[in-house]
């Protein structure tokens, strides 16, 4: 459905169902979760130890310690990666619908005048 099929808050909500897929509700009210895209355990638990790791590190960056990364570039990146997994892309462009659908309102009200 293109933006300009947008003529209901039915046709919104059609739109908006479709979009709205990172955050899943929970069981609890108000509350969401979502999903970290993981090959293995094995790959979740290193994730989690890059995480703690490299905030310990940013920490306590001047002392040698047990946390010390062995390859902080490759764990950086694993932390970057998961992080661009996590972004709304498909909320984004529902956003950017909706802006465009109320930007072209503004301008045919204001050729109208």
């Amino acid at each position: 459905m293109e933006t300009n099929e947008i003529k209901t808050l039915e046709d919104l909500k059609g739109i908006a169902r479709k979009s709205f897929v990172v955050l899943q509700p929970d069981d609890r009210k108000g509350h969401y979760n979502i999903t970290l895209p993981v090959k293995s355990y094995f790959e979740l638990h290193h994730f989690i130890l890059d995480i703690v790791k490299l905030s310990l590190m940013a920490l306590d960056a001047e002392q040698e310690s047990v946390t010390s990364i062995k390859n902080p570039c490759f764990a950086i990146r694993g932390v970057l990666e998961i992080v661009l997994q996590l972004v709304p892309l498909e909320e984004v462009e529902l956003l950017d619908k909706i802006h465009q659908l109320v930007f072209d309102e503004v301008e045919d009200s204001e050729t109208k005048l």
